[in-house]
């Protein structure tokens, strides 16, 4: 009996241990999600501290300058926000910045690593179910980026060709979708570890195209020396497969949490200062100029 009972937990354990083994990428690495027993803003009012993670490998949301130094417009976002948080929760809080990955972004959240993420994240049907999300901050689209001196293209020029795309990226999904709803031959995806390597790969012939946001695959490649656009030697189909809501990722089931992110949200697009921040990162001088064409925040009212 005793070794049917060992036979029967041995059989258990190997059976846990292959489904953890099973992850989405970017939950892989991450403690079981757990259930909050104290709102993420308690544990913040506690401890004076603000645990942010924010992506360091994708301009223009977050990535290091030639000093060094974070910037972008996550990073920027995520310190405007801590700063609406202090004053909305009569608290002076610190904001700590963690390293996340497309990887990591969403299971950090999950296993209480991080308070929030801020990552270039898009929100989508499948990642929430994992985590929640804030009211959108971003706005952008897909397209494919390939290499205009062989001629102009467009997404339907795609079909069957091999298409760079970045790990854990949600353009997988959305491009064999948008695809298959033409009734296209579905393009064959090869992933890439980060962006520059997808777009050396382009530019080398290796792949047809490469697509995420169209924002970080043009600012990739001009901060790697590549012209983008017309007449040049990379261009964006005119074509998109798919919009990109970027919102902040918070753990789920944890209304007081997001509540209050969203209020601080909805004051910095009250006072003026989220349109400041937007227009230094995708106003006319940047380098991937996205008009906001009618999107925005829809404050709640006070009272």
């Amino acid at each position: 009996m005793k070794i049917a009972l060992a036979a029967i937990l041995a059989a258990f354990l190997l059976f846990t241990a292959c489904g953890e083994g099973m992850q989405h990428p970017e939950n892989a690495g991450a403690a079981a999600p757990y259930e909050q027993a104290v709102s993420v803003l308690e544990q913040v009012k506690e401890s004076g501290e603000v645990i942010i993670g924010v992506g360091q490998e994708a301009a223009p949301f977050g990535y290091m300058d030639e000093t060094g130094s974070l910037v972008g417009y996550d990073v920027d976002i995520a310190r405007a926000v801590v700063e609406e948080l202090s004053e909305l929760t009569g608290t002076e809080l610190q904001l700590s910045f963690v390293p996340v990955t497309d990887e990591t972004r969403i299971s950090w959240v999950q296993s209480g690593e991080i308070h929030m993420s801020l990552c270039h994240t898009n929100n989508t049907r499948k990642r929430d179910e994992n985590i929640d999300f804030s009211v959108p901050y971003g706005w952008d689209g897909k397209g494919v980026l390939y290499n205009i001196s062989l001629g102009e293209r467009d997404l339907d020029d795609f079909q069957g060709a091999t298409i760079g795309i970045k790990r854990s990226s949600s353009s997988e999904g959305e491009i064999q979708a948008y695809f298959e709803a033409q009734g296209w031959e579905a393009p064959v995806l090869q992933q890439f570890d980060n962006h520059t390597a997808g777009i050396e790969a382009l530019v080398n012939g290796q792949i047809d195209g490469f697509t995420d946001d169209n924002s970080i695959v043009i600012n990739t490649a001009m901060r790697a020396g590549y012209t983008v656009g017309p007449e040049t030697l990379l261009a964006v189909t005119e074509t998109l497969y798919s919009p990109a809501y970027f919102a902040i990722g918070v753990p789920e089931n944890d209304s007081d949490w997001a509540d209050i992110v969203n209020y601080a949200l909805h004051e910095l697009w009250l006072s003026g200062e989220f349109h400041q921040i937007y227009e230094k990162w995708f106003g006319p001088e940047s380098m991937c100029p996205i008009p906001m064409n009618g999107h925005h925040m829809e404050p709640q009212i006070e009272g």
